[in-house]
């Protein structure tokens, strides 16, 4: 009783957050309409709030900066620059205090809430069309909101795949240059690829592996239900809101199977709920796990820990579910909030990095991307990758094809961090059945639609 009295406060508490934020959104929306008045003759300073510590992308987003102030000396940019971990809390607390920034980079979450609570600027009649065809189908969902317009750029992002021992495979009679491409296939191997090596009755060599800890509990959840061709969640016109798709046959469907992986087929540990992407990626390069799940950054990170295994991993689109391919990727987001005065000024900086070249032939958005071997979601950046990218990446690249974005649902959030971890670990664990898991987690997302 107390622990859902204690959830229910959560909620709560979530929610005066919102409606304090659009309070604070709607007072600036009134002061908005000037903004594309601002002279260019006067001096402007632009509030830009971002993400970026990667070293590469950072000294490129420095060099676009002093660019733009030389090619427009009449526009100041200055930067707030935040961890992923801080931004969400640190941008409501600029806007709900009166000093939103202009620009801000967000993530998928991040762009459902601030749309829900009328943050964002339409940008639609900014953007010229060649550019907005330019960029690859799942980024333009991320940026379309529930009216079909335009309410960001999309930027920086990965994909994420399948990564594979060869020399494992090779030991279990298993074809190094075929990896698994169906769930079927991924039981297969997985079974051929689960040892006990020392014969002491414990597994010591697993099939397979992802991370569990924390976020990633819903991450690889949701994207498990999406390879059963799961729609997860979505926005209903007619009630005007976003409704539950957790109980579709291809959600349970996409959920059994990914707990069978542990609980019948066992070719992953249970061990896998305290584990997070470095975990399990620790775990392939010393052989732990035969083939893992995880993000395209992890290539540089198998190369960094395990020089011993080089030569002897490989990568590949992940594995094919009922619903056809459907791997995790998405990228994140430039955007303009609606509570900015210089929006004209903001653009033409957010124009200036798509458009403007630099020496080595790559605009800076381009160049930004690649300061961290990361993707441009835009067609021809993705033709460049094919070209330049290692052998390794190549997957990650292909990937973008099948990427399926995460729920755009703007109450998830708040939904996974009051619920999804723990029974997503306890139906893993075999604490709770997956029907009776699932309907708890269906009644609990409704619940959170249905609050005002």
């Amino acid at each position: 009783m107390k622990k859902k009295m204690l959830e229910k406060l959560i909620a709560c508490l979530v929610l005066v957050v919102f409606t304090l934020s659009i309070l604070g959104v709607y007072t600036f929306s009134k002061t908005s309409s000037t903004s594309q008045k601002v002279s260019t003759q006067k001096k402007v300073t632009i509030e830009f709030f971002h993400t970026t510590w990667v070293p590469g992308m950072l000294k490129v987003l420095e060099e676009s900066i002093k660019a733009f102030e030389k090619k427009y000396p009449n526009i100041q940019i200055k930067e707030t620059r935040v961890s992923w971990t801080d931004a969400p809390s640190q941008l409501m607390t600029s806007i709900m205090g009166g000093r939103a920034p202009d620009i801000v980079i967000c993530n998928p979450p991040m762009v459902a809430y601030l749309r829900d609570i009328g943050a964002l600027a339409d940008i639609t009649d900014m953007i010229p069309k060649s550019m907005l065809q330019s960029f690859l189908p799942a980024a333009l969902k991320i940026v379309t909101n529930q009216k079909g317009r335009i309410d960001g750029l999309p930027q920086e992002g990965c994909t994420w795949q399948l990564f594979y021992r060869k020399d494992l495979f090779q030991k279990a009679g298993l074809d190094p240059n075929k990896p698994p491409q169906t769930w079927d296939d991924l039981v297969k191997y997985g079974m051929k690829l689960t040892k006990d090596l020392n014969n002491d009755g414990v597994i010591d060599q697993w099939g397979f592996g992802w991370p569990v800890q924390a976020e990633n509990a819903n991450d690889y959840w949701v994207n498990f239900m999406q390879q059963a061709g799961a729609k997860v969640s979505v926005y209903d016109a007619k009630q005007k809101r976003w409704v539950s798709k957790l109980l579709d046959p291809e959600a349970v469907k996409g959920t059994q199977f990914m707990v069978d992986l542990v609980r019948k087929y066992k070719i992953s540990p249970p061990t896998l709920v305290d584990m997070d992407w470095e975990a399990v990626t620790n775990g392939f390069v010393s052989g732990k796990f035969a083939m893992m799940y995880n993000g395209a950054w992890v290539v540089g990170s198998v190369h960094q820990k395990g020089p011993k295994i080089e030569g002897k991993w490989g990568t590949a689109l992940m594995v094919a579910g009922p619903g056809g391919r459907a791997s995790r990727g998405y990228p994140n987001t430039f955007n303009i909030l609606q509570a900015s005065t210089k929006k004209k000024e903001s653009w033409q900086y957010l124009y200036f990095l798509y458009t403007t070249k630099m020496p080595n032939g790559l605009t800076y958005a381009e160049a930004y991307c690649k300061g961290a071997d990361s993707l441009l979601w835009t067609k021809s950046y993705i033709e460049y990758a094919k070209k330049t990218y290692e052998p390794l990446l190549q997957p990650f690249i292909e990937g973008t094809k099948y990427s399926v974005i995460p729920p755009m649902d703007p109450k998830w959030e708040t939904f996974k961090a009051l619920y999804v971890g723990k029974t997503i670990q306890q139906m893993l664990m075999g604490q709770k059945d997956v029907q009776q898991g699932l309907k708890e987690l269906h009644d609990a997302l409704e619940q959170l639609h249905r609050m005002k």
